[in-house]
């Protein structure tokens, strides 16, 4: 008895041990029968060329091969007395059935093998939600190479400032999955400062979006599921993103590439019209078996290199020598040479290392699937005009990413399979100032800082630094000074799932359980002004002690102490959320219904902290840290998913698609550390703050409904029409929370509480043309109407704290872009088509076009912004903003871009060599994507034009005020930049001009 306990507790925890498993597999099934009289071949057998992969059909000649790794096959029926036949060509898409029916035709008609090549459907009658799936031949014509752009082409996907949104959802309600394991940012949107120094290229991981990294050449699909997913899905409101690496083949393959924007026109030339931005690209590819045919191998490898990785159209200028006026401080007239070239922003930098590969063991009964990424990569961020003296002490941020992810399928028979996954993800991240790395105290002591980088750096003391120039009322930074402040994090989860599937006549069950528990450190400090006040006290005063307590005023930790120092427990201790689940699923499919059924069971834990009593918070003042807090307590959900797929013939399909999701809200804003509220001077506080912390709130819920219209009306050529509405509630808002009682009664404290809402309307078009008379093309569209009652979590924090109302209106949501679509146009000659010039010659256009996203029309003053910052009205303090109109009632302009590659396909010997030029934004249009509030346009910020902002100013610095302003403000949006990140820029990328070079064995 005390074994069999024994035995069920371990399996229990094995249970438990392990992280979700998503459908990166598909299946086939369908029907053998003779070819004349159409009869059933029972017995039947359907193998899957290069792989243990079979089935038998059964006595009605039907057969199902489950477990099929997504990827194109060969599949060959025999039957005794019948002739072989052989379809190369079938298309495997992860989560959904491909129907492949056989005739098989007597050896007394027929004396040969019938070999045909299958072509991809046009419509998925298996599915019962909307899906949008781009494989890797779709992938290597495109004239882009990133994903987040695969994705972004989809229907009900859009893509702004390095975010996706999903049918209008904010962008950490999106699941991001490889090889069906979880690779989202559960931190999600960073609303504030208090992600510390951020100055990553993907900055977007800090804003939501995947912490994996991989190379469009190891991917062999990508899929959207716009929400409508099956009851194994979960976490995720929005929509999930997946990818899938390639598997080996049967047979060796290789491939080396390489590709270039720089002709000799690095920095600020020009080449055919175009500016080069520093970059180079190789990738090399192999795979193939391993030491016996049942054991492939795919290993991808990629380095990036970038010198200006943010591409803006931005105007050199010559302004010549300028003399300091000593405004800031500086020494009046000490002069410098003020001057940039056109194109590039001098200082920037990323050079990336990425590995994606699979091992597949494919011995039948058990099958192992192992995958993996590693990322390691070096930037360094300028992004503002300011830097352009001190280029040397830009900050260097270090990532690395780490993924492994490992499956077992053991068939208990050939219609049933236990199959369980064991994933581990590592992100980490590290920005620090590059001469002295981990020793903060030495930042901005001017002894070491002579040492480092030589004696032209000229300090005020030994703790202070060189103040800025002041040229005409314009900052630029003396060489010298400290930008860097110094941060560390680490984001990941170990986890799993087991779950057991069987095809039982037309169900196919699926019954699993899913963990996964995170650990997520963070270590912010901030180092303006901390060396000054730590070497102002004599030697005898400078103890642990006392750094301690200060260091309260500067730091931002959890998992790491205030020294920087990791640890594993205590109230430093890092935060470890959890997220376990439960679901059943019976897929039921008939030949003219199919059934989603399934029901979901979640249980989180945030490990965040909560007042135990929120109207009277302790602090302790003196160590600087909250007080009176506990942790709080895990929540359970059951909820429905449903979906209906109604074939009415093989060219027409309905589908029906309910379900109910939830999802944790953003991590970041409920995690912080304990100094971070009273540290920095908020609690108490009557000022409401832009960045607040969320004690301990409920999930995000979702209800979406969704109905679906599938019609193929040629023989190449084939549409979808697909309408939603989606309600979501207990999204984060913020809020006040009066103080009735202590030492600080009658005053309030800011949080994120549950809150806000939005409600979905769209519709989303799809044509897809196979390929025909060498041209292949695929259009989508959304239609959609996103309101809801704030676009972020903090987006009402200047009207909560001037008016103390929380907004409950509902308006247009400022990324919900109404019209939004794609045109993708392929043509191509094959083989032996168009003579030597035009065999294998390729030409791809992609078409992208959208309307413009709702904003407020503005007026306000220029509250305590200096003469070169102008009255730019902007996100970082909206309370010097008085609207003209109700809320987003604006729009700004349509946006159209063109992207267009040519490429030509020749063999030498086993080689085949692809030459190819791709351009991005072709006619190189200055799209606008972002407007000034006051004036409704990107070229005019208000400020010159009207004398009561800025007369003061013209009057002080004359002429030559306005001449810089007009440069470095309205032409290179330098203010906007400052105050509104440089993601969101008023205009679209400029054209890009790539060339490369893939040779395949």
């Amino acid at each position: 008895m005390k074994n069999t306990v024994r035995f069920l507790i371990s399996v229990s925890l094995l249970l438990v041990s392990f992280q979700v498993i998503f459908a990166q597999y598909g299946k086939i099934a369908g029907k053998v029968v003779d070819k004349e009289t159409k009869e059933p071949l029972p017995g039947a057998s359907i193998v899957i060329q290069g792989t243990t992969l079979g089935a038998a059909a059964d006595v009605n000649g039907n057969y199902v091969i489950l477990n099929v790794p997504a990827g194109v096959y060969t599949v060959v029926a025999s039957y005794v007395g019948y002739q072989t036949v052989t379809v190369s060509g079938v298309q495997v898409i992860a989560g959904l059935t491909r129907e492949l029916n056989f005739e098989l035709p007597s050896t007394a008609i027929e004396l040969r093998a019938v070999e045909v090549v299958a072509e991809r459907p046009l419509i998925e009658k298996s599915a019962t939600n909307a899906i949008r799936v781009v494989t890797s031949t779709d992938i290597e014509k495109l004239p882009v190479r990133d994903v987040n752009v695969y994705f972004a082409i989809q229907a009900g996907v859009s893509l702004q400032y390095g975010r996706l949104f999903v049918r209008g959802s904010r962008p950490d309600e999106v699941g991001y999955m490889i090889e069906g394991a979880n690779v989202t940012n559960i931190l999600g949107a960073r609303t504030g400062a208090r992600g510390g120094a951020f100055a990553s290229r993907d900055r977007y991981r800090a804003l939501g979006g995947g912490l994996v990294t991989t190379i469009p050449e190891a991917l062999e699909e990508i899929s959207v599921q716009a929400g409508g997913y099956n009851a194994e899905f979960g976490n995720a409101n929005a929509g999930i993103v997946q990818q899938v690496f390639k598997t080996g083949k049967p047979r060796f393959s290789a491939s080396a590439q390489f590709e270039t924007d720089n002709f000799g026109n690095y920095p600020g030339k020009k080449f055919l019209g175009t500016y080069s931005y520093g970059y180079s690209d190789v990738v090399l590819t192999l795979g193939g078996p391993l030491l016996t045919e049942r054991v492939k191998f795919f290993l991808a490898g990629e380095n990036n290199f970038v010198r200006d990785y943010i591409p803006h159209f931005f105007k050199g200028y010559n302004f010549g020598y300028m003399k300091d006026n000593g405004r800031r401080g500086g020494t009046k007239g000490d002069s410098a040479l003020v001057a940039w070239n056109d194109a590039n922003i001098p200082g920037r930098m990323v050079n990336r290392y990425t590995g994606n590969g699979t091992l597949t063991f494919d011995f039948k009964p058990l099958q192992i699937r192992v995958a993996g990424a590693y990322t390691w990569s070096r930037e360094r961020a300028n992004n503002s005009l300011r830097n352009i003296f001190n280029l040397e002490r830009l900050p260097v941020t270090d990532n690395t990413e780490f993924f492994f992810d490992i499956k077992a399928s053991y068939f208990i028979s050939s219609k049933t399979f236990l199959e369980a996954s064991v994933s581990f993800l590592d992100y980490r991240n590290k920005s620090y100032e590059p001469a002295f790395g981990d020793n903060v105290l030495a930042y901005d002591d001017s002894l070491q800082v002579v040492r480092a980088y030589g004696e032209r750096f000229k300090y005020v003391s030994r703790y202070v630094g060189p103040p800025p120039y002041d040229f005409y009322g314009f900052a630029f930074y003396r060489p010298g000074t400290l930008f860097a402040g110094y941060s560390k994090f680490q984001q990941g989860y170990y986890g799993g799932s087991i779950a057991l599937t069987s095809q039982v006549k037309n169900h196919e069950f699926k019954i699993g359980t899913s963990y996964q528990r995170w650990t997520v450190r963070h270590y912010g400090l901030w180092t303006g002004g901390l060396f000054r006040a730590f070497h102002s006290l004599p030697d005898s005063a400078r103890n642990e002690n006392y750094l301690y307590r200060l260091l309260g005023s500067y730091v931002n930790n959890y998992g790491f102490d205030r020294f920087g120092r990791k640890v594993d427990s205590g109230e430093d201790g890092p935060r470890h959320p959890y997220f376990f689940s439960a679901y059943i699923q019976d897929r039921i499919e008939f030949s003219d219904l199919i059934i989603n059924a399934g029901l979901r069971y979640d249980y989180m834990y945030f490990d965040a902290w909560k007042f135990k009593n929120p109207s009277a918070p302790e602090v302790d003042l003196f160590n600087r840290k909250l007080l009176g807090l506990e942790k709080g307590k895990p929540r359970a959900y059951l909820h429905p998913r449903l979906g209906f797929s109604f074939p009415v013939t093989d060219r027409t399909v309905f589908h029906l698609q309910y379900g109910v999701f939830v999802q944790a809200p953003a991590l970041t804003s409920l995690y912080a550390g304990l100094s971070y509220y009273p540290g920095s001077v908020y609690l108490p506080s009557i000022e409401l703050i832009p960045d607040p912390l969320a004690f301990d709130p409920d999930p995000v819920k979702t209800t979406q409904y969704e109905i679906g219209f599938s019609q193929q009306f040629t023989d190449f050529a084939a549409f979808d029409i697909t309408g939603f509405y989606k309600d979501v509630r207990n999204q984060l808002q913020v809020s006040t929370v009066p103080i009735t009682s202590g030492t600080f009664a009658g005053t309030k404290y800011a949080v994120y509480a549950n809150g806000d809402f939005e409600n979905v309307y769209g519709l989303e078009f799809t044509l897809r043309i196979r390929r025909v008379y060498r041209v292949q093309a695929q259009v989508s569209y959304t239609l959609q109407d996103a309101r809801g009652t704030n676009s972020f979590a903090n987006g009402a924090w200047a009207a909560v704290g001037i008016t103390q109302i929380t907004p409950t209106l509902t308006v247009p949501l400022t990324y919900n872009q109404t019209h939004r679509g794609s045109i993708n146009i392929d043509y191509r000659f094959g083989k032996g088509e168009g003579g030597p010039l035009l065999e294998r010659f390729g030409v791809n256009l992609l078409i992208t076009f959208n309307s413009g996203h709702p904003y407020t029309l503005a007026t306000g003053g220029i509250a305590q912004q200096d003469a070169d910052d102008g009255g730019i009205l902007n996100d970082g303090d909206p309370r010097n903003r008085n609207p003209l109109e109700p809320i987003n009632a604006s729009r700004t302009p349509w946006v159209w871009n063109v992207d267009l590659r040519v490429d030509k396909t020749i063999s030498i010997g086993p080689a085949n060599i692809n030459f190819y030029v791709y351009v991005q934004n072709l006619f190189n249009t200055k799209n606008v994507i972002n407007v000034y509030y006051r004036t409704g346009n990107a070229y005019d910020d208000g400020f010159l034009t009207n004398p009561d902002l800025s007369g003061s100013f013209v009057q002080q610095f004359g002429e030559t005020y306005i001449q810089l302003y007009r440069a470095i403000n309205l032409e290179n949006r330098q203010h906007q930049w400052r105050f509104n990140g440089i993601l969101q820029d008023l205009f679209g990328p400029p054209r890009q001009l790539r060339a490369g070079l893939k040779i395949e064995f």
